[in-house]
């Protein structure tokens, strides 16, 4: 037969913990030191990552930063210049019930084209126009060869991968 284990004493709760000694303080000391140490280095190495990989900032400041140059704008190098100079902004057009307009203003579907011609295409915004007016102007851009970024209800639908 075995003998029952002799009941094991509970710590009643006004007892204090009992106290590690000084080798046990020691070495929590230095495990936890240890780990933060780690902790710091892989931290200063992600920093430097990201430093080297996303640039000087992080985004805080009013915007005016470092910046030595002599333009005028984002693009004052001489690629910004070129391509400003050489690529007219595209020509704003609306369809609405009210008919067609450009950059605001009323205006008849031969003098949009015509306006359009001489950019490097045609923003068309399509809200509450007729079908009719809007397969007009599509066509007339199409005959010139004018190309035309189409939004709002009228705009294609992008096309679907018909993979097997």
């Amino acid at each position: 037969m075995t003998q029952p284990s002799p009941p094991v004493p509970v710590p009643s709760p006004e007892a204090p913990p009992p106290r590690l000694s000084a080798r046990e303080r020691a070495r929590r000391r230095r495990r936890i030191a240890r780990l933060l140490f780690w902790l710091g280095a892989i931290g200063a190495l992600v920093l430097a990552v990201m430093l080297v990989r996303c640039g000087g900032g992080f985004g805080f400041g009013d915007g005016k930063g470092l910046g030595g140059g002599k333009g005028k704008g984002p693009s004052s190098g001489s690629a910004g210049q070129a391509a400003g100079a050489l690529a007219p902004a595209r020509c704003q057009l609306r369809v609405d019930a009210a008919g067609v307009s450009l950059a605001g203003k009323p205006t008849t579907i031969a003098a949009a084209v015509t306006a359009c011609g001489a950019t490097t295409g045609a923003d068309v915004l399509i809200t509450d126009a007729r079908q009719g007016t809007w397969d007009e102007l599509r066509a007339a851009l199409d005959a010139a060869g004018i190309p035309s970024l189409v939004r709002g209800a009228a705009a294609p639908s992008p096309p679907v991968d018909a993979r097997p």
